[in-house]
């Protein structure tokens, strides 16, 4: 049975919400379940412990005006909060430590199972948005547990620094998953991600209205920064979007929540600086993004286009190996490539991404390459000539098959197989069906014993190289080579397709199709343009001898033609006559 991408379901989206939440609340309170991390009044705090935000009066020493502040006092990991031997002692925050240490340790029911809920509400939306907006990649279940996968390596790396440093949380690279969701999924999804992963990261601290607004700000700014997705240097750059627009929205949000900010005061304080701390947050979200490429890759199962490139070398051994093997698999294919780019460029979606599924889709036809007719040799006997229909489809059907064996044991990224098993999509050998009808179906046959075991293409790329192989085979039967037929032949695909549900999981909207349309039809027109005769052809068709063949010429023979054809020139050509004006007689 042929192995395709996983598809998860509603069932699945709940599990893996439910798997989410479990260990996201673990790490959310797994410090107050570890006794030697309390802190103390009087001994070095194990931990940074962040209490929650107080309200406090501070008088004006001239006016005398109370003024109601919000502050969110911190323990610095190591320091001592009352130092008897300095003469020191802070009842106040002894008090406020024990009391909050006290209710938090152990974790009351009702908080773990509402922090729970949270946590599972949030992996929901993300699993039912993928699943719902974004069925072409967002159903797999690679791409909803490696987005959820990325939540908890965020959430344990910001659980890890918030615990070990007193830095400020701002400082946190939160934006870097958007910025990884716009490069291997679409914008739309980034901004979806942006909301969740802000509440993600803002449970670590209570869920703060500040945090929240600074976190959605700096992932939705990354997101609409980054233009580029063929470059991956434009991480970079959205990441220093990122972090002006958050700075800036916090002091926005501290002016709305927390009674404003002083920036002069803040940035005075430099390392401490908040403003500082949520600039350099964007910062490091796109240089996490640009260097940890390949854990994204991993995790969701994406392809780099690094790796893209490196496929289109036509020095590959699997590409060699077609072209040895099954030389005319190889031009047809090298020939879609060119046509499904172009109509992929045309609509929007990853061109690099259809020419390299172009090139290695039909990479099973090197295990029996005389079953396919673009592979025998002029007046060779097709062997399909002794078969019965059900054993030609059976060996037709094959290379599916063992094109999807030979990428997965060569290394090839599962995008890229992906063109291999939905290039037929779920279609019928309808040659060998009639073929079969024709006979009268002596062996009472259904017409499953003729379909193609793969799948229906889940996005606009490998929708794109479906068509193309069919338009492509068929433009070769075109005669002559006109705007009428070459539309005639397109349309018809398409529409053969669209009757057959091929195109239904694919994305592909009724503009795209127009536009493919249109784009495939301009192309096949100037692949397969006329050109003037030569006089030798005329010659030839005439009967008549032929004329000379031109000569070896060295660069030596060239300078002295050259030579020669100036001299001549100056001997030959007049210079102009001034036109005669009878005026000035």
């Amino acid at each position: 049975m042929l192995r395709t991408r996983l598809i998860a379901g509603s069932a699945a989206g709940f599990v893996l919400s439910a798997v989410f939440a479990t260990v996201s609340a673990g790490i959310g309170i797994g410090d107050a379940l570890v006794e030697p991390l309390r802190v103390v009044p009087g001994q070095p705090a194990p931990i940074t412990l962040r209490l929650p935000p107080i309200t406090v009066r501070d008088a004006d020493p001239v006016s005398g005006v109370v003024v109601l502040r919000n502050i969110q006092p911190v323990v610095p990991r190591g320091s001592i909060i009352s130092n008897r031997r300095a003469g020191f002692r802070d009842t106040y925050t002894e008090n406020l430590v024990r009391l909050y240490e006290s209710s938090r340790r152990p974790p009351p029911i009702g908080a773990v199972i509402g922090l729970w809920f949270v946590y599972f509400l949030i992996a929901m939306l993300i699993t039912s948005y993928l699943r719902t907006f974004i069925p072409s990649r967002g159903a797999l279940l690679r791409t909803q547990a490696g987005m959820l996968g990325l939540g908890l390596i965020l959430l344990a790396v910001a659980k890890v620094v918030l615990l070990m440093t007193a830095a400020s949380p701002y400082v946190l690279p939160v934006a870097a998953v958007p910025l990884w969701a716009s490069l291997y999924l679409d914008r739309r999804t980034s901004f979806m991600v942006t909301m969740t992963f802000a509440f993600l990261a803002a449970s670590l601290i209570g869920f703060s209205l500040t945090a929240v607004t600074v976190f959605m700000a700096a992932g939705m700014a990354g997101a609409f920064g980054f233009r580029d997705r063929k470059h991956s240097t434009s991480l970079l750059v959205a990441g220093v979007v990122s972090g002006i627009a958050s700075a800036a929205v916090l002091i926005a949000a501290k002016m709305l929540f927390e009674g404003g900010i002083n920036v002069v005061e803040d940035l005075k304080r430099f390392t401490e600086s908040e403003l500082l701390s949520a600039a350099t947050g964007g910062v490091l979200s796109g240089a996490f993004a640009f260097t940890l490429q390949p854990l994204a890759v991993l995790v969701l199962g994406a392809v780099s286009r690094s790796r893209l490139l490196d496929l289109t070398d036509l020095e590959q051994p699997l590409l060699q190996k077609m072209a040895r093997e099954a030389p005319g698999s190889w031009e047809h294919s090298r020939a879609m490539a060119n046509l499904a780019e172009a109509a992929a460029a045309a609509v929007g979606a990853d061109s690099l991404l259809t020419r390299v599924g172009a090139y290695y889709h039909d990479l099973g036809k090197t295990c029996q390459p005389k079953y396919f007719v673009e592979n025998l040799e002029p007046g060779e006997t097709s062997p399909h000539a002794d078969l019965e229909p059900d054993v030609s489809a059976d060996a037709i059907m094959a290379h599916v098959v063992e094109g999807v064996s030979i990428l997965r044991k060569g290394g090839i990224p599962e995008p890229v197989v992906e063109f291999a098993y939905t290039h037929h999509g779920t279609s019928i050998i309808e040659y060998f069906w009639h073929k079969c009808l024709e006979q009268g179906n002596p062996k009472n046959l259904k017409e499953t014993f003729f379909r193609y075991p793969g799948m229906r293409p889940r996005n606009k790329e490998t929708a794109i190289l479906m068509l193309i192989d069919s338009i492509e085979a068929a433009s070769r039967t075109v005669f002559p080579p006109e705007r009428a037929k070459f539309e005639e032949m397109v349309q018809r695909i398409l529409f053969v397709k669209l009757k057959q549900g091929q195109l239904d999981e694919s994305g592909l909207t009724l503009e795209d199709l127009r536009v493919l349309s249109t784009r495939v039809t301009e192309t096949l027109l100037n692949v397969y343009h006329g050109r003037v005769r030569y006089p030798w052809q005329d010659r030839q068709a005439r009967g008549e001898a032929q004329l000379p063949v031109p000569g070896l010429a060295t660069e030596k023979d060239m300078e002295r033609d050259q030579a020669e054809k100036e001299r001549t020139g100056r001997q030959t050509v007049s210079p102009p006559v001034p036109p005669k004006d009878d005026h000035h007689h």
